[in-house]
């Protein structure tokens, strides 16, 4: 369902220079709702002033009709008969027969001026759905494309069967009442006259006459890091835009607008661990089934003291998971660090020999870590799952040397290269292949065996 615009590497290297270690990113959908509303708001409105001026023309000729009236000031008679409807409605005019009168309201607004005008109408107010206080305006704009409406479906295709099958994205994660009138106009008055426009809150607001509501979610994420003082589990915005005219650092933009939602979810998170799942193999299917890595947030009640863990799963079920999603075989328990806060690999050469990418898992190790994103399992509440390298093997340690090597000096011809590292001559084409730089190869097999043509 989402399109998280989060910049991953750019707030990890934040986070690092904060000495704080990502280790994964949850994701929760958070209740939200839509209040369609009747109101009465006093906010003056553009045409007010051609209100006025039709009434003046009624009060002298209550029979005036609607073209006579847009003749003589020059508009059209049917916006003459849009206003003269909203001054009925709004009770300052009633019609009787084919003349229009001023009531008690339209009185006190017009001729003695002792009543501000309200304008009855429609408006949509978002809240929280857990706390019911009202939610900034940047969710009446920006992020109101991003909620996820309880009525919202579409199809998918089984890539495997082609049989189409419905999603309904709509799945909030936290137990939620419907809000009543009465408690939502309190809460609504709360926000202070100086305030409301940053609330959506029309500032003329007199009455919240009616409401009815629609369910949605917001899809916020959960941002989990280790320092030297332990777990740190915060809430981030994964719609986030970063602008430099705003003079944030990128962690500052992802928590600006989320931090809302601080009071009612921060005690929840900090129980938050990713778990494995593996599902059960159907009869009929010869297939093994994928491992599937969720969180404990379907049962977090049971979880009291998880402030200082992230990972709930056995080292079977780790390795299990590491082979089938990153590839990684032939890690054995020395191989795999893996504690409540952390899951390292040591990368030995057998590891490197057996996988699929062997490319990758060189750049990922000299870079000392990977992430996979899960879109797919957003409804399993992960978003982001982060996986760190090691290696004590002597040869990898040599590869790593020779690569970062031999990439400084892409542009030069193996010829000039080992010129001034010739350890690497007779080891070249080994490191090649084991590190998958197959494409340096070839430039070093053509080099090396093919004639030059003068």
């Amino acid at each position: 369902m989402s399109n998280f615009s989060i910049d991953i590497e750019r707030y990890y290297e934040e986070l690092s220079a904060m000495d704080r270690q990502l280790k994964g990113i949850f994701c929760i959908q958070y209740p939200i709702y839509c209040i369609h509303s009747e109101i009465s708001d006093s906010t003056p409105d553009p045409l007010d002033n051609l209100d006025k001026v039709i009434v003046d023309f009624i009060k002298v000729k209550p029979d005036f009709s609607s073209f006579q009236i847009g003749s003589i000031i020059g508009t059209s008679k049917a916006l003459i008969e849009l206003r003269l409807d909203k001054l009925v409605s709004d009770g300052l005019l009633t019609k009787e027969d084919k003349k229009y009168l001023l009531t008690e309201d339209g009185i006190s607004v017009f001729d003695t001026k002792t009543q501000l005008r309200r304008h009855k109408q429609s408006h949509d107010f978002f809240i929280d759905g857990i706390t019911f206080k009202p939610l900034p305006k940047v969710f009446y704009n920006y992020y109101k494309s991003k909620l996820i409406n309880e009525h919202y479906s579409f199809y998918k295709t089984n890539p495997k069967t082609r049989e189409r099958y419905v999603i309904r994205p709509f799945a909030p994660d936290l137990v939620h009442t419907p809000p009543e009138k009465n408690q939502i106009s309190e809460l609504v008055f709360a926000v202070a006259i100086e305030q409301r426009e940053d609330f959506g809150i029309p500032n003329g607001l007199q009455s919240i006459d009616e409401i009815s509501f629609t369910k949605m979610s917001f899809q916020i994420l959960v941002s989990v890091s280790k320092s030297k003082n332990g777990l740190i589990k915060e809430l981030i915005d994964g719609y986030a835009i970063y602008s430099i005219g705003e003079e944030l650092t990128y962690y500052e933009t992802l928590r600006k607008n989320v931090k809302i939602f601080d009071s009612t979810l921060k005690e929840r998170i900090q129980n938050l661990e990713f778990k494995i799942t593996i599902p059960f193999q159907k009869r009929e299917s010869s297939e093994k089934p994928m491992l599937i890595l969720t969180t404990n947030l379907p049962e977090i009640d049971r979880y009291k003291e998880s402030n200082n863990k992230c990972f709930n799963f056995s080292s079977e079920d780790l390795l299990k998971f590491l082979e089938s999603m990153y590839g990684l075989k032939y890690i054995d328990s020395d191989s795999l660090i893996y504690e409540d806060d952390a899951v390292e690999i040591n990368i030995r050469k057998k590891t490197l020999e057996e996988s699929p990418n062997r490319q990758k898992l060189v750049s990922d190790l000299i870079r000392k870590r990977d992430y996979r994103i899960f879109n797919n399992s957003l409804e399993r509440n992960v978003f982001l799952f982060y996986l760190y390298y090691s290696t004590d093997d002597s040869s990898i340690k040599e590869l790593i040397e020779f690569i970062e090597l031999i990439k400084q000096h892409r542009k030069s011809s193996f010829s000039d290269f080992l010129k001034s590292h010739s350890e690497y001559k007779e080891k070249i084409r080994s490191y090649l292949i084991l590190a998958g730089e197959y494409d340096l190869l070839e430039k070093y097999d053509i080099e090396k065996h093919m004639l030059k043509v003068i």
